[in-house]
């Protein structure tokens, strides 16, 4: 009798209910989990791979060339989220393992609209706002909120988020510019060079991956090319955006507004500078959340296993140009 497929699990304490859900419908489907709790249990075994079919981790997670290589019946690595910064896809796809993730249509709408709420909560001062009622205070003669129409949104990345926020900017009146390595001429922005599109953009959306080529982009130099009184928003990987320059940039800057819902360490440092900036909203990486976008998280990650394990491939697959030598090597099997 063949041996039941393994899926090694690797989570951490806020992910637990979700990885519970995901690894019960494993084991119904007749999978052998092995389930680490945290990263640190899971960098304390590094053999864990070695017998395992399949890792789906979270995306910080670092799953490196020398951990893939060790492991002779891997066949896929898979996030159940958007992120993958953790997994090393270039060495994945030279050594023929898939890498996955749960970019589902609920997860980048979800983020879409969360960004946009936080363009407007910028713009119109929201917590400023709601700081003169909590701390009883008379109404400023002079208003400080903006509206959207007649601004120029910039965005950084142009994958399924920047494309659901496009879709919900049209009737809005915005300019929409956009700056990615992969262009598309039939999307409805204009496309642009980077350190221009700094330079013009009324509000810059942070949507990009993180990796080598992303880490550190927006620096001191590129941060002062923003106008003075810019909104910046990230909502992808904190790694982005030089957070110690941020700082500088802002306070030289009044009159920029910061959103932000994620950050180089997470959760944020109880000491981090970010922390003391009034021009800045933070949230802890979880504010396009959505009941929606996580409940479906589960199923998805489920059928990703379920369909590797079959010789097939996954809905999201992160390193497409692996699938050919992936399926003459699986789907045999």
């Amino acid at each position: 009798m063949p041996a039941a497929p393994r899926v090694v699990t690797v989570s951490r304490p806020v992910l637990w209910p979700l990885f519970d859900d995901m690894e019960a419908r494993l084991r119904d489907a007749g999978c052998e989990i092995m389930s680490f709790r945290t990263l640190e249990a899971f960098q304390a075994e590094p053999s864990a791979l070695t017998e395992a079919d399949v890792l789906v981790a979270a995306p910080a997670v670092r799953c490196t060339r020398a951990l893939m290589a060790a492991a002779a019946r891997l066949r896929a690595v898979i996030s159940p989220f958007i992120g993958t910064e953790g997994f090393d896809e270039a060495a994945a796809t030279d050594l023929g393992v898939l890498v996955a993730n749960g970019h589902t249509p609920e997860n980048a709408e979800s983020m879409a609209e969360a960004t946009i709420m936080l363009i407007l909560a910028a713009l119109y001062d929201l917590h400023g706002s709601e700081a003169v009622l909590r701390g009883a205070m008379p109404r400023p003669p002079h208003s400080r909120a903006f509206m959207l129409r007649g601004r120029s949104v910039g965005m950084l990345g142009y994958g399924t988020i920047a494309r659901a926020m496009t879709v919900r900017l049209a009737g809005w009146g915005t300019r929409l510019l956009a700056w990615s390595r992969r262009q598309d001429p039939a999307a409805p922005v204009e496309w642009m060079e980077l350190d221009a599109l700094l330079r013009q953009s009324d509000v810059v959306c942070v949507l990009l991956s993180l990796n080598e080529g992303t880490r550190g982009l927006l620096d001191a130099t590129r941060l002062r090319l923003m106008k003075p009184n810019a909104v910046l928003l990230n909502t992808a990987r904190g790694g982005i955006i030089d957070e110690q320059a941020l700082v500088a940039v802002a306070r030289e800057r009044p009159e920029m507004r910061i959103a932000l819902d994620t950050f180089a360490t997470e959760p944020l440092p109880a000491d981090s500078l970010l922390r003391d900036l009034q021009n800045a909203i933070l949230t802890p990486h979880m504010v396009g959340h959505t009941v929606e976008s996580l409940s479906v998280l589960p199923g998805v990650a489920v059928e990703a296993v379920m369909r590797v394990l079959r010789g097939e491939p996954p809905l999201y697959v992160r390193n497409p140009a692996v699938l050919e030598a992936w399926r003459q090597r699986w789907s045999r099997q």
